[in-house]
């Protein structure tokens, strides 16, 4: 089957929760069908990501997005009700290059990820179409808009771009033949106002190969914080961390150490290293590591929507973890087996502070862990429900053979 993929960031090398699900999309999907990608990217895309993605993917093309240009898409967004990140993902390029492929090539299918290329793939007349919105973005705002200052300029547009966004996903989802979310929770969020019939949940996965425990032993009382930095909901959660949590354990345990893992870190967070017991490592090429020598992981998210990877990849490296309700949701585990969850600062820091005295107890959480994202969440496991649907699209557009021609050719 010949598929159109659609996508606002070129995903290798696959950092951050999106790039990182449309990367193994398109590996688990390249293995049966022909997939074209067509790519946007603010950034000059590395000849290696090319070649990488080369083996799944029968032809790339990446158009180059200009921030300025962007910056200039947005400022006429003040006269329009779509969401500015799609004013910002504008580009007269990349839509007579969908047009160019739709017009030259006989795709039996397009999937577009996120809403910022919904109306690119909407220029695909008379083709199945799937929107993959992996989350409820409006939920997220949602919740965004609870923390910090109301009128910080950020608060401020990302009031205005709730409504956009919810009027836009609930425009938007009628006009696809499937919509994709990653989350039961986002499903339900969305279907308050607009019919999900149409949506199905394909959840969040995990590279078991590449994330393993470790053999040697763990950093005694360390701490990591694992996530792309630039998010409000990221760095909302490394804050809330370092300034509620954190002294609540440095108040039982001295020695504690937190480690900030990620990429993009602001101002805000980077000020967070002058704290006792505090290093913001930022961007590394390799996260395993720092999973691997925690004695647990935290994912304290009070703001957010979908599943978080991070949950995921420190419990494939044996990490145990403590989270917040938010920072588990999505993902089906089970409390004091798989995860430990808790929403208030004490609580939390009495959870952690157990885990870094109880060597047996990390091992039960260590090893139950592991096992689950064995049986639940390998990407193989997780994206089968997307391969069954896109070979429902292919059936349904074979040409089916002539019952008169072979009811003639049996006589």
């Amino acid at each position: 089957m010949k598929i159109l993929v659609l996508t606002s960031r070129f995903p290798c090398p696959p950092l951050g929760g999106d790039r990182l699900r449309v990367y193994h999309l398109l590996r688990v999907l390249g293995r049966d069908h022909q997939i074209t990608l067509l790519s946007l990217s603010s950034e000059d895309v590395p000849d290696a990501a090319i070649h990488e993605l080369k083996t799944v993917v029968e032809h790339i093309e990446v158009v180059q997005l200009s921030t300025a240009s962007s910056f200039v898409s947005c400022s006429r967004a003040l006269f329009s009700k779509k969401p500015i990140q799609t004013h910002y993902y504008q580009s007269a390029q990349f839509e007579a290059r969908v047009k160019h492929y739709l017009n030259s090539n006989k795709f039996e299918l397009v999937l577009a990820h996120l809403i910022r290329t919904a109306d690119y793939a909407l220029l695909a007349a008379g083709i199945p179409k799937i929107l993959d919105l992996t989350d409820a973005l409006s939920l997220n705002y949602d919740r965004a808009i609870q923390f910090g200052n109301p009128l910080h300029l950020q608060a401020m547009a990302q009031r205005v771009e709730r409504k956009r966004v919810r009027r836009y996903e609930q425009r938007m989802l009628p006009l696809f033949d499937r919509g994709l979310i990653i989350s039961p929770v986002d499903r339900n969020y969305l279907n308050r106002y607009v019919a999900t019939d149409n949506v199905v949940t394909v959840g969040a996965g995990v590279d078991l190969d590449y994330f393993t425990p470790a053999q040697e032993p763990v950093q005694k009382n360390s701490i990591v914080f694992l996530g792309k930095l630039s998010t409000t909901p990221n760095r909302d959660a490394v804050l809330y961390f370092a300034e509620a949590i954190f002294p609540l354990i440095q108040g039982q345990i001295k020695d504690a150490r937190l480690n900030i893992v990620g990429i993009e870190p602001g101002r805000d967070v980077l000020k967070l290293d002058k704290h006792a017991g505090i290093n913001v490592v930022g961007p590394v090429a390799d996260c395993r590591p720092f999973l691997q020598r925690a004695t647990l992981s935290v994912c304290p998210m009070r703001a957010g929507a979908g599943a978080k990877n991070k949950v995921l990849e420190s419990m494939a490296a044996g990490t145990p973890v403590v989270a917040t309700t938010i920072g588990a949701e999505g993902l089906d585990l089970q409390p004091e087996k798989h995860i430990r969850i808790a929403d208030e600062p004490q609580a939390f820091a009495d959870m952690v502070v157990e885990l870094m005295r109880n060597p047996e107890l990390r091992a039960s959480f260590s090893h139950a862990g592991r096992a689950i994202v064995e049986e639940k969440f390998s990407w193989e496991s997780v994206l089968n429900d997307l391969r069954l649907l896109v070979d429902s699209f292919d059936k349904a557009h074979r040409p089916q053979p002539n019952r008169a021609n072979h009811h003639q050719n049996m006589q």
